[in-house]
């Protein structure tokens, strides 16, 4: 799964692979791209409802994204609350027959007031497990992801996350989709051999993966990796 503009980025470095990897289902396109599934993406559920009940959301939509965070574009009661709001996103992107995918980020735990909040001896991810968000975020949802992209540097740390929180998420709901994040810039530049290393250690773990250029950064290590993973140099 990943973005239109990700994939566009990725074709006019190689568009052979960009071909290969997402135009077929069961890739997801965030805006739509030739034979992927069509989804669409949401900070906010208020807005998401919004637009449900204004139908802007176009006919061809099959999938749709929930991803609260840690920034101005989540509402701060939605970020304060990302369970009660991850199960309204999910209830109502049902009630429209959609694919809902939901993808609360662990930067969540960094608000302080909130209930989850991280203590001072927690490292962020050991907070997220901690509050149980992945596990109630799985719960009804059809697909969760994982965002352990800052970790991808670290193939160890990042299985070890991507594990503990995957078993969460399966133990809500055996059936869920498990996808885990990987950037080609997580606060950090990528390379090609780094993603490639995050993506075989969960391998084993995770259903498949969402990919991001981390605003537009780095196509051709986004395509170098690909390719390594498609069986090219």
């Amino acid at each position: 799964m990943t973005s239109r503009s990700t994939i566009a980025a990725i074709a006019a470095v190689d568009s052979r692979i960009a071909s290969t990897i997402f135009e077929n289902a069961p890739a997801i396109a965030l805006g739509g791209w030739p034979g992927s599934v069509h989804g669409r993406a949401w900070a906010s559920f208020t807005s998401f409802e919004d637009d449900v009940k204004a139908a802007r959301i176009a006919t061809e939509v099959r999938a749709v994204m929930y991803d609260p965070e840690g920034w101005a574009a989540t509402p701060i009661e939605e970020r304060r609350d990302p369970v009660t709001h991850v199960h309204r996103f999910v209830s109502l992107a049902h009630d429209r027959g959609y694919f809902a995918i939901v993808t609360p980020h662990p930067n969540l735990v960094e608000l302080p007031e909130a209930s989850f909040a991280r203590a001072a001896t927690e490292t962020r991810e050991d907070a997220y497990l901690r509050s149980g968000i992945a596990e109630e975020a799985a719960r009804h949802a059809d697909a969760f992801e994982i965002q352990a992209q800052r970790l991808q540097n670290d193939p160890g740390a990042y299985r070890d996350f991507v594990s503990r929180t995957a078993a969460q998420a399966r133990a809500a709901n055996p059936g869920v989709v498990v996808l885990s994040g990987l950037s080609t810039h997580p606060g950090y530049a990528a390379t090609p051999q780094m993603l490639y290393a995050a993506w075989t250690s969960v391998n084993d773990v995770v259903d498949g993966h969402y990919l991001s250029l981390a605003k537009g950064r780095l196509p051709r290590v986004a395509a170098g990796f690909l390719r390594m993973t498609a069986g090219g140099s």
